[in-house]
């Protein structure tokens, strides 16, 4: 018949597993808590890919503000008024994350011959999570006063 382990032999046992026990880097468990601090700073950061480039959309706002918040250039030659559609992008992965289309945008998509249901007007086109979408209409080129 087996003795039972007194306290001491069962302290001793749990002191050496956790000796022999692998830690993280304590400079993974830092960038960690500065990540979800940095998360937590922004809870309406979506993180959208427009024309090729890694974007942070806020959420409720257009494809069209994250682009020009975040300096890519993007065609809109009616000030954002639904009006000319050269602001029109190609949604290529997450269309169920932006609004469902207004009868305003429908109405300009389908006057100017774009029936797609991939198609999007990004001055109307607002982001409710991840999205990837590119421009129909890419400008080429620099402005004045561009590098």
């Amino acid at each position: 018949m087996k003795s039972q382990p007194s306290e001491a032999e069962i302290a001793a046992r749990l002191r050496g597993l956790a000796a022999e026990r692998v830690r993280a880097p304590r400079d993974l468990a830092a960038r960690f808590v500065a990540r979800l601090s940095e998360v937590a700073s922004r809870p309406d950061a979506v993180p959208i890919n427009l024309c090729g480039s890694q974007l942070e959309a806020r959420a409720g706002g257009t494809l069209l503000a994250a682009a020009m918040r975040n300096g890519v250039r993007m065609m809109h030659a009616c000030g954002a008024q639904t009006l000319c559609a050269t602001c029109r992008v190609k949604v290529v992965d997450g269309a169920d994350n932006l609004t469902p289309m207004t009868l305003k945008e429908k109405a300009s998509l389908r006057y100017h011959l774009s029936v797609s249901p991939r198609v999007r007007l990004a001055c109307q086109a607002r982001v409710l999570g991840p999205v990837e979408a590119d421009a129909v209409f890419p400008l080429c080129g620099t402005l004045p006063g561009e590098p």
